[in-house]
């Protein structure tokens, strides 16, 4: 069965013995990674967090190159990020680069409005980008490796509801819809003549703009026969289901990536504290 991320974005892990795993355990690692990078305050730190982050990626069997894709826009968001901080935000520090923009000489003296680089922003800046890559892979490492059977399961051996097992699922599911939908309304209107590689940038927009109103019908009629189909299965918020045809239980395996994940949040915890 096809990951979420592989749906989406084609994807997926290769580890057997990692798609193998609990869904906590799958969810406790990217957990960890997130809470890490709460305890994140210099470049040092977040690089660490950056690597563990690909480590654990590359022992799930996830192919990084796969990611190639989403480096520019990384780049991109990265860019405005240091532009916004040089531009408008001040750390106190050791300048490195100061130019005056714009001087307006007023009754109580000259406002100035300059670039000022200093090592504290530029290292903010660092660990900022730092951040997001973790994320980044963090959230990969996540929906590369869960499947709704995953999420059904998984959920169901918490002794949770039936209901709220198949709103989890539904949810990742709705996401993979919603972009099959634009794929399909943005064929659509290249179809009747609009070329977006050559349409301005704000043109564009406005053309995205105007397809939220099929998306938003389309969800509205799915949601109604999801809805429609679940009630005629008998199935609501508050449903259990009297028998189980698949034994999910937690294993040695699992237990061994739960723990390494909570000595891992520990860690940066502690590192954070001592520094």
């Amino acid at each position: 069965m096809p990951t979420i991320l592989g749906e989406l974005a084609s994807v997926e892990s290769k580890s057997k013995w990692y798609m193998d795993l609990h869904v906590l355990s799958k969810f406790s690692l990217p957990f960890s990674i997130s809470v890490a990078i709460l305890f994140v305050r210099d470049p040092l730190s977040a690089l660490s967090v950056v690597l563990v982050a690909a480590a654990s990626c590359l022992a799930a069997g996830i192919p990084l190159s796969a990611l190639k894709m989403y480096i520019a826009v990384i780049v991109s968001m990265s860019t405005f990020i240091v532009l916004a901080f040089s531009l408008f935000t001040y750390i106190p520090g050791r300048t490195l680069y100061e130019a005056v923009l714009w001087s307006v000489q007023a009754e109580k003296g000259v406002f100035e409005w300059k670039i000022r680089i200093t090592d504290a922003g530029l290292m903010y800046s660092v660990t900022f980008v730092l951040r997001i890559f973790a994320m980044v892979l963090s959230a990969t490492l996540l929906l590369a490796t869960l499947t709704d059977r995953d999420l059904v399961w998984g959920l169901r051996s918490l002794k949770l509801p039936l209901g709220a097992c198949v709103a989890a699922s539904l949810f990742f599911r709705g996401i993979q819809m919603f972009i099959s939908d634009f794929y399909t309304i943005r064929e659509a209107m290249m179809a009747r003549g609009i070329d977006f590689k050559r349409t301005p940038l704000a043109k564009r927009f406005f053309l995205y703009v105007n397809a939220l109103i099929p998306l938003l019908s389309l969800m509205i009629t799915r949601s109604f026969e999801v809805s429609l189909a679940l009630e005629s299965r008998g199935i609501s918020p508050g449903s259990k289901a009297s028998s189980a045809y698949h034994e999910y239980l937690l294993r040695r395996k699992d237990y061994i990536v739960m723990a390494v994940s909570v000595l891992l949040s520990m860690a940066y915890a502690v590192w954070w504290w001592v520094a």
